[in-house]
């Protein structure tokens, strides 16, 4: 593990994005405020010459993740760079020869990066390994197969193509740092693998102390200092959010955790169980936060305010749910499936789930549409995939998201294969074989 140090004048949410940006891939943090100093952020450690200021992108060139964008047309854009999309950019780039472009709107992994505990149920580590190692191994691997990396983007317009001869897909990616910075790229092929974000509070004050004493993920190094003066308010209840209570826990930390329901509604038993037998957890169930506010208590950062009594917390994490971000991709015509009609996005409809509502409800025509001739992966769009969490009825586990973007890569290129129109061969490389057909 490297490290680096941010000087800082002041903690606010640009320093905590840096900060975690630098502990999910691989970085062990030293933080140190100078009011005095020059620059409202410093950061040495990341190449050979201090950082002013960073953007995520800048910071990225530094630890020689990113290589830089070379054209302006792909064979394939992956958008989204957690398990399935570094698994489809590692297959498409080594199996398939295919041009690749991975848009990442934060870090290696995205969300599967926020784990907790070490993974060691994962092929081939019998010794486990974090999360973030698991990602960033997995960034250089795309990368030492010639796939380029683009993070800190995210994807604000998408319009896929309707057209199986042509099917070129125009994406355009803004710099989450420079809202003036934007990216526009061609593709033949989209893969969407976007995954979830952190459900956020709604809460009165929730967004006034987000990533200053409330955060939606919990990571290793924030267990880092804290010692039993400290109080921890956990909000949830399934595996992330008992992970992360036990994680606190463990550094003699009061835990808290705010329940909705019950403690094991949604948690492994393994994990409810050490829950349980921990004596500095404290279970409060069948409450919710009805408000955050300031505190007067030096030891604290912020007020908890539930319908039966307030909590003073150095800091609350939320780890209540998560929701896909997926308006841009109704936005271009592409089918989602909503759990709930209430939802505000919906989960990326493929293979026979195109026709969810429809055979649903019972006004699917089996005479237009032979089911059994539409593809695992593929969505309603020509060229267009999608895989990992993002995925109507995906399974939320890394291995599974990681085999999704193999699956997609294999299902991308049998398209391929059928219309070998679809790309056009360069004389600056060789052609696979769907190029010949």
């Amino acid at each position: 593990m490297q490290k680096a140090t941010i000087t800082v004048k002041a903690k606010d949410s640009t320093v905590e994005r840096i900060k975690r940006f630098l502990e999910l891939n691989d970085y062990q943090v030293e933080m140190k405020v100078d009011p005095n100093a020059k620059d409202q952020v410093l950061v040495t450690g990341v190449g050979q010459t201090p950082l002013t200021n960073p953007t995520l992108t800048q910071l990225a060139t530094k630890m020689d993740l990113l290589l830089p964008k070379s054209r302006s047309d792909y064979d394939l854009v992956v958008l989204g760079g957690g398990p399935a999309g570094l698994a489809a950019a590692i297959n498409a780039r080594s199996l398939y020869g295919l041009t690749t472009l991975v848009i990442e709107q934060y870090a290696p992994g995205g969300t599967a990066a926020t784990a907790i505990n070490r993974i060691d149920n994962y092929l081939g580590f019998h010794e486990g390994i974090t999360a973030g190692e698991l990602c960033h191994n997995a960034v250089l691997q795309a990368k030492s197969f010639g796939a380029e990396w683009l993070p800190g983007y995210s994807v604000t317009e998408f319009k896929a193509s309707d057209d199986p001869k042509t099917t070129k897909h125009t994406i355009t990616a803004t710099n989450s740092d420079s809202p003036h910075d934007h990216v526009t790229v061609t593709a033949s092929l989209v893969l969407i693998s976007s995954g979830v974000m952190p459900r956020k509070l709604s809460q009165p004050g929730a967004s006034t102390f987000e990533d200053q004493g409330i955060y939606y993920y919990a990571l290793p190094p924030d267990a880092d200092g804290v010692t039993a003066k400290d109080t921890i308010v956990i909000i949830g209840a399934g595996d992330s959010a008992g992970r992360a209570a036990l994680m606190f826990a463990d550094k003699k930390a009061q835990v808290i955790m705010l329940i909705r329901k019950t403690l094991t509604s949604d948690m492994l038993t393994v994990v409810s169980d050490k829950i349980k037998q921990a004596k500095n957890i404290t279970l409060v169930e069948n409450t919710e936060a009805t408000e955050f506010k300031a505190t007067t208590d030096p030891n604290a950062k912020l007020t908890v305010v539930t319908a039966a009594k307030s909590y003073e917390a150095t800091a609350v994490y939320a780890l209540i749910s998560a929701d896909p971000q997926t308006k841009w991709v109704e936005d271009a015509g592409i089918t989602v499936v909503r759990k709930d009609p209430k939802d505000p996005c919906g989960l990326v409809a493929t293979g026979m789930d195109i026709y969810f509502d429809a055979i649903n409800n019972g006004t699917f025509d089996h005479t237009k549409h032979d089911l059994s001739k539409v593809a695992d992966m593929t969505t309603n769009k020509p060229g267009v995939f999608a895989a990992g969490d993002v995925r109507f009825r995906a399974l939320r586990r890394i291995a599974t998201a990681a085999g999704e973007g193999t699956e997609a890569a294999l299902a991308m290129h049998n398209y391929l294969t059928a219309k070998p129109h679809v790309l056009v061969a360069e004389a600056d490389r060789s052609a696979p074989s769907y190029y010949l057909a």
